[in-house]
């Protein structure tokens, strides 16, 4: 689901994983990519709830792992809270694929809100939860 319109968000998404982690390996992206989720989901909830969070997660997942698919084997135990089966799949990328995997998911968690609540807030909502993502003004 890469949008033209969307490039924006994924380089933001970039750049605040890179922030959190310099290592490239998968389990270092995954942990990265859960700080960052945090981050953003503590300026979403009290706009969408903790339902709304995890159900946009959920899709932006879905969407998501049709174009980084992992082959390893593994536990497909259901959590409750989307996140924990996005961390185990992004664990179980290629390493060299999973920060961009992370920024996929990031960018394209951004891009379902940007649908919902449109781009100036969301991209208001995402500057608070990764401020220095953003390239000084």
């Amino acid at each position: 689901m890469t949008l033209p319109a969307y490039a924006d968000l994924r380089q933001i998404a970039l750049r605040a994983l890179t922030l959190e982690d310099g290592s490239a390996d998968a389990p270092a992206a995954a942990a990265a990519a859960r700080r960052a989720y945090d981050d953003l989901a503590v300026v979403l909830v009290p706009l969408i709830g903790q339902v709304g969070v995890d159900a946009l997660t959920a899709r932006a997942s879905h969407l998501v792992q049709r174009e980084y698919p992992s082959d390893k084997a593994g536990d497909t135990e259901q959590s409750g809270e989307p996140f924990t089966q996005i961390s185990f799949w992004l664990e179980r990328q290629d390493p060299s694929l999973a920060t961009d995997a992370a920024a996929a998911l990031l960018s394209t968690l951004g891009g379902l809100l940007v649908t919902f609540i449109g781009e100036p807030l969301t991209m208001r909502l995402v500057r608070q939860a990764w401020p220095d993502a953003f390239p000084e003004s």
